[in-house]
């Protein structure tokens, strides 16, 4: 492996880190099990390597981040000894090279630590595992959401009935952006062809950043605001903080510092759930969803046992959901029929030409 040099930045939460990251940067994470949706933020800001201070690919679940790094020639490396490592190096310029980060001081070189480096053999011998893990891991998942729905379902209800009913949304058809795997392909494709100028959007968390980008800007944003940016903050969208059934709302801290305004949504789950509930109260006709979180690998990547609160709101909701999640696939698979389609036409007309212009001409006979 060559030597790898660049300037490290560190957040204990990669959905912050991005924010900052910029090209070519050494992205320092604390990030197990690290997930579809938080690699393809990194691919995005076209980091030079990953050093997670956690374990970057357990095995004990199924789970494509790493993979889907180094699909992009990204280097991901595990760093051993890492008390207090992540804020030691942030900011500053290293070197990674034969598996040990190194920090140039002057005239010295400082050993900072050694690495675990993931190539393909690693990750399919993680990947076996996993598979062999899932079906125990499937019916843990299962119980536990199955005990989590008991257990919040009061909660639930008392969130709901004392939640004042509003018409914002009535009778509207409602889009709900959340980040996820591969939302922002689902999103482009369901922008480009068949979302119509008179939804109504609802952007959850850091997914106002990709909607505004593809020139979207959301009516509400709802969530915990810690993976948007400012300018989507500020964006004129109506901010909804999600707070806690207990009555915390983190969120506000960024909201104040900002000197904007929120209103607060006190509920349980994700945000992504609070969201929906937020469609269905203020009378939303249909609630389309893109991106978002729907098996047990995702839930559990976010470090969720179960999905207890989803399941109930899967219910609650019921046909007035449309689950656009994974839809770039149909498109994506299209256009590469119609691709392939037409190189075949290429071929065969080229082959054309090529024995039209290669046709023997008849020698005629020599008279005597």
């Amino acid at each position: 492996m060559g030597k790898i040099k660049g300037t490290a930045q560190f957040h204990a939460k990669t959905k912050q880190l991005v924010q900052y990251l910029e090209p070519h940067q050494i992205a320092v994470v604390a990030h197990e099990d690290i997930d579809a949706a938080a690699a393809e933020s990194l691919i995005a800001k076209k980091v030079q390597a990953v050093i997670n201070i956690k374990c970057s690919m357990t095995g004990s679940f199924q789970n494509d981040g790493v993979l889907r790094l180094l699909d992009k020639n990204i280097k991901v490396f595990d760093m051993e000894d890492t008390d207090g490592i992540g804020s030691w190096i942030n900011y500053r310029f290293i070197e990674i090279v034969q598996n040990k980060v190194v920090l140039p001081y002057g005239n010295y070189r400082i050993d900072i630590g050694s690495l675990r480096e993931y190539d393909e053999k690693v990750v399919n011998t993680l990947k076996n595992k996993a598979v062999d893990n899932n079906l125990k891991n499937f019916e843990q998942f299962c119980e536990n959401s199955i005990d989590f729905a008991k257990d919040e379902l009061s909660s639930l209800l008392y969130c709901w009935d004392t939640w004042e009913k509003g018409e914002n949304l009535a009778g509207q058809d409602v889009v709900i952006v959340i980040r996820g795997a591969d939302y922002k392909k689902d999103l482009y494709y369901a922008n480009k062809f068949f979302l119509r100028k008179d939804m109504r959007t609802i952007a959850v968390d850091g997914s106002a950043d990709e909607m505004i980008h593809l020139g979207i800007t959301p009516d509400y944003i709802i969530g915990d605001m810690d993976s948007v940016s400012r300018d989507s903050l500020k964006s004129g969208a109506q901010l909804i903080v999600h707070q806690g059934v207990k009555g915390d709302a983190p969120g506000m801290k960024r909201i104040q510092k900002y000197d904007l305004v929120a209103n607060t949504l006190k509920f349980l789950g994700l945000s992504e759930d609070a969201a929906v509930a937020f469609a269905l109260k203020e009378g939303a006709e249909k609630i389309y969803l893109i991106g978002g979180h729907r098996d047990m690998s995702e839930y559990l990547s976010k470090g969720r046992k179960g999905m207890g609160s989803s399941l109930l709101m899967k219910m609650l909701a019921g046909s007035k959901i449309v689950d656009l999640k994974g839809i770039h696939s149909v498109f994506e698979r299209q256009r590469r029929l119609k691709r392939a389609q037409w190189l075949n036409k290429a071929i065969h007309s080229f082959r054309s030409i090529f024995h039209h212009h290669k046709t023997p001409k008849k020698v005629r006979g020599v008279k005597m």
